[in-house]
């Protein structure tokens, strides 16, 4: 074979393999045509709501009898020129216009109401900038299979996304007007971030609680949040499930006990307690937390020990004359230690009787006691049936490590 006929078997073997590098964004979309939401909000829908629809979705005039109500979706969608690109905001439009619009529709599931909400929109929508999902407890208390399934095929909503479970309507969650914030859904999501920078919340981003839901013996929470007057929003605890159903809720104060049972840290949470002996409060804030949590089966029955270890600080006391000696910290150490433990038991207990185990004891079982778990539970539900009977035990050490730098 001659040298030339070897360079042009060279140059078109070249050419065939760049080829396919220069087709380009052949299917692109421009972000300008694109209506890109930012926060979404689901609702149960009123009777009357179903004139609202479109029917875009439904070969026949009427829609299929799929069983369960229509839902409200309220979507916040992002208008182009207006988000604030520094601190000043000064880049983000005219003053007085809104950076967000927020719309509206109703269907029978999340797909089909999103579909009747395309109608009304030019540009196609894009969720890959999607940061919060609201759910109203009242639709979580009845089931969110539909919206597990929705977003856990949709490929452009990120894992990352936080869903939380809202105590009135997501609507007015997604109508709020913070202050310190222009675009809603961004202060909502520096509420959620901010909070499990401090300790004060769990990572349970959505890729976290459906990784525990489809978990055989665990169940899901999610951040369980109250609009308070109208602009800022409180978290008020934890919601918690079985299956696909909200079935209670934790007080802010719990979120704490969860974490510490959970050994996730840092710790954020404080709890005001008096001296004994004494008529001084004090104010105690939880540092770091250590935990183990051990799994035995006893009598063919499930045992759990907990042991727990919370390091905190003084913050605060009502009273300069007592003096923090070391005996009045030793006091002070079993006084919390104490409390937490029952504090921590009723958590317990209160999740026993709603048969949902959110500690994931269950996965404990499974790893360490395969046979008892294949012969005794096999499943999630069985799962639920037995954690109502397991039997668990808490032992707490407190630790006061800083008391403050003022003394007599």
């Amino acid at each position: 074979m001659s040298l030339l006929l070897q360079n042009l078997i060279k140059l078109v073997l070249i050419f065939l393999l760049v080829t396919p590098l220069l087709t380009g964004c052949w299917d692109r979309l421009e972000i300008e045509d694109r209506a890109v939401v930012l926060a979404i909000g689901i609702d149960k829908a009123k009777p009357g709501d179903e004139k609202e629809t479109s029917n875009a979705t439904h070969i026949l005039q009427d829609a299929p009898n799929l069983g369960g109500e229509l839902i409200r979706t309220t979507a916040q969608i992002a208008v182009p020129g207006r988000i604030p690109l520094g601190a000043g905001g000064g880049e983000g439009g005219p003053s007085g216009q809104k950076p967000v619009w927020v719309l509206t529709s109703v269907g029978k599931t999340v797909e089909d109401s999103l579909m009747n909400l395309q109608q009304q929109l030019a540009d196609r929508l894009f969720y890959g900038h999607l940061r919060v999902i609201v759910l109203s407890e009242e639709l979580a208390r009845e089931g969110i299979q539909n919206e597990n399934d929705f977003f856990r095929r949709q490929p452009q909503v990120r894992r990352t996304v936080w869903m939380i479970v809202s105590k009135g309507k997501a609507a007015d969650i997604m109508n709020a007007n913070p202050q310190l914030e222009r675009v809603p859904a961004l202060y909502l999501l520096a509420t959620l971030e901010h909070a499990r920078e401090m300790g004060k919340l769990p990572n349970i981003f959505l890729g976290v609680f459906l990784s525990a839901a489809s978990a055989k013996g665990q169940e899901g929470t999610l951040p369980y949040v109250e609009l308070k007057k109208k602009s800022n929003v409180e978290i008020a605890g934890m919601a918690y499930f079985h299956n696909d159903k909200m079935v209670g809720r934790t007080t802010a104060l719990q979120i704490g006990h969860y974490m510490a049972m959970k050994e996730i840290n840092p710790g954020g949470y404080s709890v005001l307690q008096q001296v004994p002996d004494s008529e001084t409060a004090v104010m105690f804030r939880t540092k770091h937390r250590k935990s183990k949590i051990k799994t035995m089966i006893q009598n063919n029955q499930v045992h759990v020990d907990i042991k727990c270890q919370v390091e905190g600080d003084l913050e605060e006391k009502s009273n300069e004359k007592l003096l923090m000696t070391k005996q009045n910290i030793m006091k002070l150490e079993q006084k919390i230690k104490k409390d937490a433990e029952v504090g921590f038991e009723k958590l317990i207990q209160q999740t026993q009787k709603d048969g949902s185990d959110i500690f994931g004891f269950g996965e404990y079982v499974r790893a360490m006691h395969p046979g008892y778990w294949n012969k005794e539970v096999r499943n999630k539900e069985m799962w639920a049936n037995k954690y109502k009977e397991i039997t668990v035990d808490v032992s707490m050490q407190v630790k006061i490590r800083r008391i403050g730098t003022k003394t007599k």
